[in-house]
């Protein structure tokens, strides 16, 4: 039975990322509560996933096999694994054994769809700069969850250039979801797909 809160076109829209921004905040409360669309939000993102992945498809056909042989293929086959083992000599040899690494920037942007995940550097620090400006320096907390809910890291935000931000210092392998929640009222603000490669 379809809830009569949010109709069809109105979900397959939310799923689609293209929802007015006056309607977002509308249907985004009521996804909260309501398991029903919640259920058919699934569909529609699964939809929307298949329907993207058949759209960019392109019709794959083997390169013939004299090209393979003795084509470009080979060449820049070669030429990448020159490259890789000069790079990792260059790295091996001039790299100092304890270099700190400076933790990378990343911008969490809240997007919806398969490719919405950003994305950092497995066992890497990376400093993950919100979307959200923020008035003082302890207004929100961050907590970061795998998939299973499980929480990996609960924390204050800072601030790095007046946006709410936080450190992280290494994640393992997997896709995460980073929550931000205002201090005052423990009130979930925003949620972002986190994926560690």
């Amino acid at each position: 039975m379809q809830c009569p809160a949010i109709n069809e076109d109105t979900l397959d829209r939310y799923a689609m990322g293209t929802l007015p921004g006056d309607l977002l905040a509308e249907v985004e409360e009521h996804l909260l509560f309501c398991s029903s669309c919640q259920n058919r939000l699934v569909d529609a993102d699964q939809f929307v996933r298949v329907f993207r992945v058949a759209a960019t498809q392109v019709q794959a056909q083997p390169a013939p096999f004299w090209k393979r042989i003795f084509g470009l293929t080979a060449v820049r086959g070669a030429g990448m694994a020159l490259a890789a083992a000069s790079l990792a000599i260059l790295v091996i040899t001039v790299v100092p054994r304890r270099a700190t690494v400076a933790p990378a920037v990343v911008m969490m942007q809240y997007l919806r769809g398969p490719e919405a995940a950003t994305k950092v550097a497995a066992g890497k620090p990376a400093l993950l700069v919100f979307d959200v400006a923020q008035a003082t320096a302890d207004q929100y907390r961050v907590r970061i969850l795998d998939l299973v809910g499980k929480e990996v890291l609960s924390t204050r935000a800072g601030s790095t250039n007046g946006r709410v931000s936080v450190l992280v210092k290494n994640l393992s392998r997997g896709s995460y979801w980073v929550r931000l929640y205002r201090n005052e009222n423990s009130q979930l603000s925003a949620e972002y797909a986190l994926r560690a490669e």
